[in-house]
């Protein structure tokens, strides 16, 4: 691909990714700040501020703002996360400047009227509420507050009832001026566009505004004095549980035996938790492992939904097969399949427009090098089975291990837990 980028004078980076061949057009505006750039009395602030971006504009009110998009038979939409805040859009190419203008003009113009602010935060309120009743998903939040204690990456990116309903119109305000300027914004365009009208019609939109600091966020501090453990009684169908980890950046040079490893764990039906705990065992419909990448840190993960008297087994039956990829050898055969597969997944979804929007755009928030797949290529097939078991036995420590529940389990099921709660081998 050849992906171009440009700086303006006032910091604002424009990266296009040219899919000639496309009959759609992906955008976006990403901003340098999450979840992990806010202290505690305004946590939930960026989730706050994505959401009162769609409450009108100086030009166009919140109901404009939609229909200029899906009046066209596009898509608006945004997500806040621990490090950026995305608006993005999808259309079809003759529509693509409107929705880069409309974009532009919520960042922008967003008038922030006070009654909006003051509907949005019982909107918000009823979204954390929502989360709250999915356990697959609080789960998930209790071991973000375990793994990152007392600091912005263990809390949740929503907030909480009380910091959500104190945000006053000065907090959005001040906000909105200190995180969203030129400095700490990426424009990314996928799709048959050309770089040099993108550029010119991004000079238009957002080369007037002044350059300011790029924002920091405070270094992530890391405790490894596991094992931990959290329950959380909650009458439940199933008993939802976590296993996490501190993990590697998205710039260690262990980054891609890690995204392998979470394939070869629990990253599809061939995969050995899904092999041992579904079709052996029969103890889980569904069980996953994933790697999250941040600046600094990481994390990875392993989760299932059990039957509660199956809980104590499965996590036993994980914990297992943890230690072996530790300490027994895997096969290049192995290996090789969670390669295809990480590749085949990647290449399939950059075929999207908007995925591969949000796959470049995401990096050039970050890093001043455009992305290159021949790199990612080289990047995966480089990786050793050594680097794998290397990798593996950085991150798969007892001291490092971590497991948040949510159902009902009796305190002799609790102590069965906590007693065997360590990796074999470790």
């Amino acid at each position: 691909m050849d992906y171009q980028l440009t700086q303006l004078p006032n910091g604002l980076k424009v990266v296009t990714i040219p899919m000639q061949d496309r009959e759609t057009v992906a955008v976006a505006i990403w901003v340098r700040v999450g979840s992990r750039y806010e202290p505690l009395r305004s946590s939930g602030l960026s989730h706050f501020m994505e959401h009162m971006l769609f409450k009108g504009t100086r030009r166009r009110s919140t109901r404009q703002i939609k229909a200029e998009i899906e009046g066209v038979g596009g898509m608006l939409n945004a997500f806040t996360s621990e490090e950026t805040t995305c608006f993005f859009a999808k259309v079809m190419k003759d529509h693509y400047s409107g929705a880069l203008d409309v974009l532009a003009d919520m960042v922008n113009h967003a008038t922030l009227k006070p009654d909006e602010i003051r509907k949005e935060k019982t909107v918000i309120v009823e979204e954390i509420k929502m989360y709250q009743d999915l356990p697959s998903h609080e789960v998930f939040e209790l071991l973000g507050e375990m793994v990152w204690p007392n600091q912005p990456l263990g809390r949740n990116l929503a907030g909480s009832e009380k910091t959500v309903m104190s945000f006053t119109r000065p907090d959005v305000t001040k906000f909105k001026q200190r995180f969203y300027h030129p400095g700490n914004l990426v424009l990314s365009v996928s799709g048959p566009v050309f770089h040099e009208e993108i550029l010119e019609q991004a000079r238009s939109l957002f080369g007037d505004k002044p350059r300011h600091a790029v924002s920091r966020f405070p270094k992530a501090r890391i405790s490894r004095r596991g094992p931990r453990t959290r329950f959380c009684d909650k009458e439940t169908a199933q008993t939802h549980f976590v296993i996490g980890f501190h993990s590697v950046s998205r710039y260690h040079a262990y980054r891609y035996a890690v995204g392998l490893l979470s394939v070869m764990l629990g990253g599809n039906m061939s995969s050995r938790l899904y092999e041992e705990l579904r079709e052996k065992r029969g103890l889980a419909y569904e069980i996953r492992a994933g790697a999250s990448f941040l600046q600094d840190t990481g994390c990875f993960t392993v989760s299932a939904g059990v039957e509660p008297e199956k809980a104590t087994t499965a996590i036993s039956v994980v914990l297992r097969e943890l230690g072996k990829i530790c300490h027994s050898r895997m096969s290049e055969r192995e290996l090789r399949r969670a390669k295809d597969y990480f590749l085949t997944q990647l290449w399939m979804a950059l075929e999207d427009t908007l995925d591969h929007m949000l796959w470049a755009g995401e990096r050039m928030v970050y890093s001043d090098d455009l992305p290159s797949l021949n790199s990612l290529r080289r990047g995966i097939e480089q990786v050793t089975v050594r680097d794998m078991q290397e990798a593996a036995r950085q991150i798969f420590q007892t001291q490092n291990l971590h497991l948040a529940l949510i159902g009902k389990l009796n305190a002799k099921q609790q102590r069965r837990i906590k007693e065997s709660f360590v990796i074999p081998g470790a």
